[in-house]
């Protein structure tokens, strides 16, 4: 009995053992505003305050690269082009990359100076090159976030200077950061460089978690009285990219410290996984009054999650389908549904498809199919 009882409580140590080990492990952040976003799948690993609208600060010059980079590809810009420095974009104050007023400045020097050094002329410099007034620029960004979609976000200018009605959130903003490595994956290098030296001035990279975090390759801080001290940073580890967005932190080193957390987190305790191959075999049903007395159904997509592992060993799914399929059947057509259920997700419905085509049985052999399923569950096969 004794040595029953030391069986039990070693077991019991083994359980909590392993559910201490295998758990994801619960974050949380001092930011204000947070979302953790799968680049890939597009799934939010984590949120908080993700949907208000608060001053996006200098990530706003996230949007502004991004008209930059569209210009640059898809028209006869070139990054050798050179601007006329005005006296607003000299004027600016805040952040600079210390343009001269009057100078003629390449697109190329005004991108690093807004990427790298943050700087508020160098925005100004690339809006009035870009459409004239800095205001019809941004008119021309809000453009831009109506066709990605960022339903929270309106700018006012080029640069995120504090102005009434100038906001977004840090889920457009996480959106925004995605879609500009997917679409000018050949421009984005301009994030990862550590410094920029412009008129005999070299400053560094104001996104500290470039070389001090594994992955990170960009994108922009930014910082107001009103807004915080936030960052739009992505890193990718291997094939895998996580994108994380914060706002609202007290300190330059607390945003990089809830940066650098909730990455980390993201990499570490959830994994993306292949669910489902596109046309993958699901099942076989009955044919009702078929030439064929069985047809196999296939996934119509490929599905990926982004799950913990508390999430894998939990999942669950459940096929539904009319029992059985009446003839004709059309190969490609959908028949049934595949439902998988996540915990903590929607469930995702996968819609299944008839692997081939299946015809209808001869009348003259009707009356012994519906007899045989009857009897037996399965419809009599046509004699070839």
């Amino acid at each position: 009995m004794k040595n029953f009882v030391n069986l039990i409580n070693i077991f019991i140590i083994f359980l909590i053992f392993f559910s201490i080990n295998f758990k994801v492990l619960a974050i949380d952040t001092k930011a204000e505003h947070a979302i953790v976003m799968d680049y890939d799948t597009n799934e939010v690993l984590f949120e908080k305050n993700s949907m208000i609208k608060v001053p996006p600060a200098s990530m706003t010059k996230i949007m502004t690269v991004y008209v930059a980079f569209d210009r640059i590809k898809n028209t006869n810009l070139s990054i050798t082009e050179k601007c006329r420095i005005s006296p607003k974009a000299y004027k600016m104050g805040g952040s600079r990359t210390f343009l001269e007023i009057d100078d003629y400045v390449t697109i190329d020097d005004l991108l690093r100076g807004i990427i790298i050094q943050s700087g508020n002329d160098a925005s100004i410099a690339l809006a009035e090159c870009l459409a004239g007034t800095e205001s019809d620029f941004a008119k021309l960004m809000n453009v831009y976030a109506k066709k990605l979609k960022l339903y929270d976000t309106n700018f006012i200018n080029s640069s995120g200077w504090p102005e009434e009605n100038h906001y977004s959130t840090v889920y457009d903003i996480a959106v925004l950061s995605n879609a500009l490595i997917k679409n000018f994956p050949d421009l984005y290098i301009y994030f990862a460089e550590k410094d920029f030296t412009y008129n005999e001035i070299k400053q560094p990279n104001r996104n500290k978690l470039l070389g001090t975090l594994d992955g990170v390759d960009g994108l922009k801080t930014g910082y107001t009285r009103a807004s915080g001290w936030g960052i739009a940073a992505t890193a990718l580890r291997g094939d895998r990219r996580i994108t994380t967005v914060i706002n609202g932190t007290n300190s330059s080193r607390s945003r990089m410290n809830e940066a650098s957390n909730l990455t980390n987190w993201a990499f570490t305790q959830t994994t993306q996984k292949i669910l489902l191959e596109k046309n993958q075999f699901i099942t076989e049903v009955d044919v009702w009054l078929g030439n064929k007395p069985r047809i196999k159904l296939v996934s119509s997509q490929k599905v990926i999650s982004t799950l913990s592992f508390d999430q894998i060993q939990l999942m669950s799914s459940k096929i539904e389908y009319f029992k059985p399929l009446e003839a004709p059947i059309k190969k490609g057509e959908e028949y049934g549904n595949l439902i998988i259920n996540i915990d903590g997700k929607p469930s995702l419905n996968v819609p299944l498809l008839a692997e081939e085509n299946v015809g209808k049985i001869n009348p003259f052999y009707k009356i012994f199919s519906v007899i045989e399923y009857l009897i037996f569950g399965t419809s009599l096969n046509e004699p070839s």
